[in-house]
């Protein structure tokens, strides 16, 4: 014992006070993860989610310097103190950092999308293994660093690190600013010249409903019949989606195709450069777009609206989704068999950084419905600018997350407090259905109704069943899901109003999907496409007509990645009863020989 005291001692005595510039290093490779990297992956991950610029993650990195100038300061006291215990801290962290990026790589966190629903993982036990090989080598690098040995090397280590996320945020800085950048003008500015350029009377309104079952809807009118007066419209009973999220669904309806293989993430993003949006810009259309992504402006709209930004605008709240993705960020840093624990943990924390990191109003969160109460505001907006456009000319894209999960908005449109189940999805579809009709009545007051071609649709259902009565058997999984929840899902409102139509509201058994709108729009515009399409307009097809239906999702997540599974719906007339039928992957070419089978 007094040799071990003496030992220590000496030691103490040749420590100097500064502890060198490897130790510093091996702190920052802690920050340049935590901080920088880690972060800078969940936005990259998920950019048109989150709705908000790069740039508002420079508070955070600002944050990590801050950190790091802690970190230093406390290992240049350790070494005053002993030379050991700096070593032994420095390493600590960084092979912490290690072990977070390597983690984040090959363990990510499983959870849920954030759109509303509840947050849960299912804490994969191979990710905790892979975690905890990982923890393994982690140990083994701390137990070199603690004897001196590949000190330079682990610094050297931590400055590539930095130069990586430094690197990172440049490219994604390059890339956000080189892509479509929204237009400042207000949506409610007047336009000049818009009959001019198309040489066509009445607009074309496009509305999007996210994830409003036919059921629902239907269910709604007979409940709340005053909600809205639909003249001139027919609704297709049996329509159904094609893909069950919103931005494949997008993809596919706003392009008339299905994704075959190839860059994924091209084909979603297609549509920015075909389909409906060039299509109708060709033909002197002037567009206005009303989105919840930030990033689906493009060269074919001339007038954007992001939702959050008219959100924001009249509530005073700023930089929505943030605290959407700090959430996500502190869960990411604890390990895979805390994640549910974690979770609430960071719904708690997120304020509070939220708060030191803006100096703005906090805003709802996705949980707390953002996206429902910016998609109710947004309706109310496009109803205040109809007065002050062009009657003529127009096409007006307008997606709302409504009735969209999760159910915080009351019949009236009122913020309540957030509900489950069947009664606050119908609350939540009423309110979205009086927005709709406040609107037609706006078009009816100004004489623009008659002449206007409408659409109304949803992305996808909600897979909320036996809303009208209307209920599958049970029983039956379709790659591991349950049948009544994916074709619950796939029950897609689809209603369109012809111009210059009239009569009752119609409800038509005609066997649709979501992939036909495009030729729908073509066909009642009288334009052509400009290469070959995978379907046809809704008008083209015989109520009995036998038709080949198909869906894809990804079994694995459900968000619909490269990995789609193609599943057939074999009798698309009655999709609450058909069997369905498992094509396989959207790649394989058998797939797609199968789709010219009658």
């Amino acid at each position: 014992m007094t040799r071990l005291r003496m030992m220590m001692q000496q030691d103490v005595v040749r420590s100097p006070l500064a502890p060198g510039i490897r130790y510093y290093a091996l702190v920052l490779a802690f920050c340049a993860v935590v901080f920088g990297i880690i972060p800078l992956t969940i936005y990259a991950h998920s950019d048109e989610a989150w709705g908000f610029p790069i740039d508002r993650l420079l508070p955070l990195a600002a944050l990590g310097l801050a950190v790091f100038a802690v970190l230093a300061a406390l290992i240049r006291l350790l070494a005053a103190l002993h030379r050991g215990a700096a070593i032994g801290a420095a390493s600590a962290l960084f092979c912490s950092g290690v072990f977070l990026l390597l983690a984040h790589v090959y363990a990510p966190i499983q959870i849920g999308p954030l759109d509303g629903s509840a947050m849960v993982s299912a804490e994969p036990l191979l990710y905790s293994l892979i975690e905890l090989a990982l923890l393994a080598v982690a140990a083994l690098i701390f137990v070199q660093l603690l004897r001196g040995r590949g000190l330079g090397m682990a610094a050297l280590f931590s400055l590539a690190l930095l130069l990586v996320g430094v690197g990172y945020a440049g490219a994604l800085t390059v890339a956000e600013r080189s892509g479509p950048v929204a237009t400042s003008e207000p949506a409610d500015a007047p336009s000049s010249g818009a009959a001019s350029r198309s040489g066509r009377t009445g607009n074309l309104y496009h509305i999007v409903l996210d994830r409003m079952q036919t059921d629902a809807f239907l269910a709604v009118l007979e409940r709340s019949p005053e909600v809205a007066d639909f003249a001139g419209f027919d609704l297709f009973r049996n329509n159904i989606a094609n893909y069950i999220s919103t931005l494949p669904s997008s993809a596919s309806y706003l392009t008339g195709t299905l994704y075959k293989g190839g860059d994924y993430k091209s084909w979603v993003r297609g549509w920015h450069e075909r389909g409906l949006f060039a299509t109708l810009a060709d033909r002197g259309y002037e567009t206005w777009m009303y989105a919840p992504f930030e990033r689906w402006n493009g060269q074919h709209v001339d007038h954007f609206r992001y939702n959050v930004d008219i959100y924001e605008a009249e509530t005073g709240a700023a930089d929505a989704g943030l605290g959407d993705l700090l959430e996500v960020w502190l869960v990411s840093l604890a390990p895979n068999p805390l994640t549910n624990e974690a979770m609430q943990l960071a719904a708690t924390a997120r304020g509070a950084l939220f708060d030191l990191l803006t100096s703005g109003a906090a805003p709802l969160s996705i949980a707390d419905g953002l996206d429902p109460y910016a998609g109710m505001l947004m309706l109310r907006a496009l109803r205040r600018a109809e007065a002050g456009l062009p009657p003529d000319g127009r096409y007006v894209y307008a997606h709302a997350a409504l009735p969209h999960a999760p159910f915080v908005l009351d019949s009236q449109c009122r913020h309540v407090a957030k509900r489950e189940g069947k009664a606050g999805y119908l609350d939540q579809a009423e309110c979205a259905v009086m927005l709709i009709g406040a609107f037609l009545d706006e078009l009816r007051r100004l004489g623009r109704y008659d002449a206007a071609t409408i659409v109304l649709h949803a992305d996808t259902g909600h897979g909320i069943g036996g809303i009208a009565g209307k209920t599958r058997p049970a029983g039956g999984r379709t790659l591991g899901v349950s049948d009544i929840g994916l074709v619950y899902t796939l029950q897609a409102l689809l209603m369109i109003k012809p111009a210059h139509a009239r009569g009752p509201l119609r409800i038509l058994e005609t066997p649709t999907q979501l992939v036909d709108l495009f030729p729908t729009i073509l066909d009642l515009l009288d334009l052509e496409p400009s290469y070959r399409i995978e379907s046809k307009s809704v008008y083209a097809i015989r109520p009995g007509e036998r038709r080949v239906a198909r869906f894809g999702f990804d079994p694995d997540k459900l968000m619909n990645g490269p990995n789609i599974i193609e599943v057939q719906i074999d009798d698309p007339s009655n999709p609450m009863r058909s069997k369905l039928t498992v094509l396989g992957p959207a790649t394989d070419p058998r797939t797609w020989l199968a789709r010219a089978q009658p």
